[in-house]
């Protein structure tokens, strides 16, 4: 039986064609129809994975037998062998892990199994990072960089210099995507000192006082980190950084760093007075035009202005569909306006699908009452509990050219919700950053449940926004494939589909009026999505 067959998706060795086409030899000759390759696959499917039950040395022997050494066919592609020699360490991966289990299990009522477990674990996993390792050497090798002066003279490199070597161009050509980044920001921003450590740890102050913590790569990522936190997607940060530690010659490890705490969202609350006074003085003047009994009827006809004239936003979720590593995360607290959140999880203002009737459409009226009838000096004590002591409200920040949107991520819906209603100002929050990703993959930005053809019209969107100076990057492939390599997004939900960015675009002029029209974009395109289409893609 044929065996240096792709069995896992059937892909022929010697032409690559699929299952349901004839196979060709490299001079385009035709070859019988593979139904051998079909049974193959289907005995190693039951072998791996649909055979479990059985102990894992039977399902060895099939996988050895199945995959016994054939005599090599000339014919056969280039790279094939390297494409097989991955499928082979993934097939074998699963069979050791099993086998792990199966013998743990086996001697449970005698010995502690837990050291046979996890070594078959460690196994398995060293047989998954080489099979990754072969899969980046050979296969995407253009998109998975080398330093190759580390390899240079080195005609047979070893895995272990091939992982340094992966490393460090993993490392170099994030540097260089981050250099480019930094030309585009032609404001000077905040004084900040930073201080990195070698596991990639990142703290880091301004000089009004704002504290940041997060984590980075490496050092060189610090800015695009602190970038979030400035006045617009265009300023830069001016930084004095402190590393504690080595450079290492690899991006740091994802690590779980020092987050904002209560204590730094207290003293932010505390550190601006300005921001409070305003939001005491509108609730000031509520209680006195509101009176008690028509807080109901004032709050529902609020509410209705409010939907009616701010709609929400969609979720702002792009960079959360792309398939890149993290490189940089950072987060801080401060006061925000209030107008600029645009996203607050229950999509109609006022309106919340709760289990808890308490939770429900009560909620605003309620806290509205307390709110209202609480005496004026005690206010900013109240405020102060109820914003910055209790859980706060998080906040996913989204910078553009005249200043940040926010979307409400981990709590504080209902509080947001509250704060919009009645025309609050100021409110108090967590600041999770926004950091863009380098690639965007087309597919993924929009779904292909949209259809190939709104896929494809993405695509051509790109290539417009590129041209009029929107978007800075390149663009990689074509049509469904396409990849935008990017290197600044000074409004990144034109990233997204017509909808996505004609939401976003109304959003951000009515709370930046005039900055969507500096930055190029034509009054007449942010009227609505069919007319953004039009000046689009027209």
């Amino acid at each position: 039986m044929a065996v240096d067959w792709d069995t896992l998706d059937w892909i022929c060795p010697t032409c690559a064609a699929s299952p349901s086409m004839t196979c060709t030899t490299k001079d385009g000759r035709s070859r019988p129809a593979h139904f051998a390759r079909r049974l193959t696959s289907i005995l190693l499917q039951f072998a791996i994975s649909r055979a479990s039950r059985q102990p894992p040395a039977e399902r060895a022997q099939i996988v050895r037998s199945l995959m016994a050494a054939q005599e090599s066919d000339t014919s056969a592609r280039d790279g094939y062998l390297w494409h097989q020699a991955a499928d082979e360490l993934h097939l074998w991966g699963k069979v050791v892990a099993d086998a792990g289990r199966h013998a743990a299990a086996a001697v449970e009522g005698h010995l502690d199994s837990d050291e046979l477990r996890d070594a078959a674990q460690q196994a398995a996993h060293r047989i998954g990072q080489a099979r990754v390792l072969l899969y980046q050497w050979h296969g995407e090798r253009a998109h998975y960089p080398l330093d190759e002066e580390l390899l240079a003279g080195t005609l047979r490199p070893a895995p272990s210099l091939l992982v340094r070597a992966r490393g460090r161009g993993d490392l170099q050509q994030l540097e260089a995507d981050l250099a480019r980044r930094t030309a585009y920001l032609d404001r000077p921003g905040g004084t900040w000192a930073a201080t990195w450590h070698s596991d990639g740890t990142l703290t880091a102050h301004r000089d009004d006082g704002l504290c940041v913590r997060g984590w980075s790569a490496t050092p060189n990522a610090a800015e695009q980190a602190l970038q979030s936190f400035e006045t617009t997607s265009r300023h830069r940060p001016k930084i004095t950084l402190t590393l504690h530690g080595e450079r290492p010659e690899a991006r740091a490890a994802h690590t779980y760093p020092p987050c904002i705490d209560q204590m730094d969202v207290l003293r932010a609350f505390d550190g601006d007075r300005a921001a409070l006074d305003a939001t005491v003085a509108v609730l000031t003047q509520l209680q006195s035009a509101w009176p008690e009994d028509e807080i109901s009827d004032r709050v529902r006809a609020a509410t209705t202005q409010l939907q009616a004239s701010a709609p929400q936003s969609p979720r702002f979720n792009l960079y959360d569909r792309q398939r890149e590593q993290y490189w940089a995360t950072s987060e801080s607290a401060g006061w925000v306006r209030t107008d600029a959140i645009v996203h607050a999880v229950d999509k109609v203002w006022g309106d919340f699908d709760r289990a808890e009737e308490s939770r429900g459409p009560v909620w605003i009226p309620r806290a509205t009452r307390e709110l209202l009838t609480t005496r004026p000096e005690q206010l900013a004590t109240f405020l102060r509990h109820h914003l910055a002591e209790e859980p706060e409200i998080s906040l996913d920040v989204i910078n553009g050219p005249a200043g940040p949107l926010y979307n409400v991520s981990l709590g504080g819906a209902h509080r947001t919700h509250l704060f919009r209603i009645l025309g609050l100002p100021w409110v108090i929050a967590k600041l999770y950053a926004r950091i863009p990703p380098r690639r965007f993959d087309i597919a993924s930005v929009i779904g292909t449940a949209k259809g190939m053809t709104e896929v494809e019209r993405v695509g051509r969107g790109w290539h417009t926004l590129l041209e009029r100076g929107l978007l800075h990057g390149r663009i990689r492939d074509e049509g469904a494939f396409a990849v935008f390599d990017l290197d600044y997004a000074p409004a990144p939900w034109l990233l997204g589909d017509a909808a996505l960015a004609s939401a976003y675009n109304t959003a951000y002029e009515r709370v930046y009026p005039g900055a969507l029209t500096d930055l190029g974009i034509p009054t007449a395109a942010l009227t609505g999505t069919k007319a953004w289409e039009q000046w689009l893609y027209g």
